[in-house]
Order: structure tokens, then sequence, then C-alpha cells
């Protein structure tokens, strides 16, 4: 890793711990810096093809995840067409992609439901499994992942967007936090950190 990936990380521990990354709302206090926030834990969700999933059916293999909607305009479909490219690229190289789950999971609920989520994934790579459920599932989702998501516009129409936080998040066999990706980098730093990890994979 790259001393700017390594001040980069650290940034995003450091903003972790202080509850910066979850951007806290007024009836919830951020933990105190000396408290550390882990990034990821439990979920229950359902899968673009209808069926139940937790994070338990993704242990023993790494998650690329991102949170996002598909109304988004432009930030989410960038991401996923990054993430893409990257797996593709990998793919060419010759690294098996079975140590590896790309993950969308929408913090949209109430416009994605599996239907409009089957016809999302679609567009990406076939590897890329697009998630959904409940309101409260959703919150749980995000508050483990500490992701920031907020309706913005006009809530009262279904032409609202979603304020959220855009990075890709790369969790490692156990489901403990290894790295992510933010919209400054490429499809190439991508491969360049999933590589290694890919190839000593089991």
């Amino acid at each position: 890793m790259t001393l700017p990936r390594i001040l980069s990380a650290a940034l995003l521990v450091c903003l972790s711990a202080l509850g910066l990354l979850y951007w806290a709302s007024p009836d919830r206090q951020a933990p105190a810096p000396s408290d550390p926030v882990p990034i990821g834990g439990p979920f229950s969700l359902v899968s673009h093809e209808g069926k139940t999933v937790t994070d338990q059916d993704f242990q023993g293999r790494y998650m690329l995840i991102y949170f996002g909607y598909t109304f988004c305009p432009d930030v989410c479909p960038t991401e996923l067409a990054k993430m893409t490219r990257a797996l593709e690229q990998l793919e060419k190289e010759g690294v098996s992609l079975k140590a590896v789950q790309p993950l969308f999971i929408t913090v949209d609920p109430e416009r994605d439901d599996v239907e409009q989520m089957a016809r999302y994934v679609s567009l990406f790579h076939p590897s890329l499994m697009g998630l959904t459920g409940s309101p409260e599932q959703i919150k749980t989702a995000t508050d483990a992942y500490r992701v920031y998501a907020q309706k913005s516009g006009d809530v009262s129409s279904d032409a609202y967007l979603v304020d959220h936080a855009s990075m890709i998040l790369l969790m490692d066999p156990d489901g403990q936090f290894v790295d992510f990706f933010s919209s400054r980098e490429t499809p190439d730093d991508m491969v360049a950190v999933m590589r290694p990890l890919l190839k000593a994979a089991k």
C-alpha cells in the first residue's frame, strides 16, 4: 500500500473512531475518541434474486461493498462501473474471483425493491449481488458499516434524492475492514490492492 493510501486508510479509521464517518444524527451521540467504532457487522437482507442472505453467507470470502441507490443520477453508476472494470481487469489477468463477492446495498429500500435491484445490477459485473430489505434492515446495515444516508430534495414525491457516503469498502474473509476506495481511486488502484489478496486466497 502506498503512503497516500496508508494515510487515507488511517484517516478513515480515525473518522470512524470519532463517529464522524457516520454523520451521527442529533439524537445519537458520537462515541468518544477513545472508543473505537468497528466498520462492519451482521446484516440480514434480500438479494436481487429474492433470497434472504446474511453476512455469514460470505464468510471465507472478501466482500467488496458499495452502498447507494438505483435512482442515483451519477455517483452510484460511476462507482459501480469502476468496480466492474476492476473485476474485469483481474479476470483478464487470470486472477480468480471466487474469493470475492461484490455487493451493492441500497440506501433507498422504499424504491429499490427486488425487481428494481435485479434490473439495475444486470448493468454491471455479472457477479454483482444487489441487496435490499425493509427500512429497518437497511438501517442495521448502514449503521454497522458507518454509512451516512439521508433523503433530500422533494421528499414528498418519488423524485427525491438520497445524500449518502460514497466509497467502496473491502472486507476480509472474516468480515473485518481491510481498505476502502473513494471516488479518487481508479480501477487500477483497486486492482493493485485486491490482486495480491485474491492470489493468496485459498
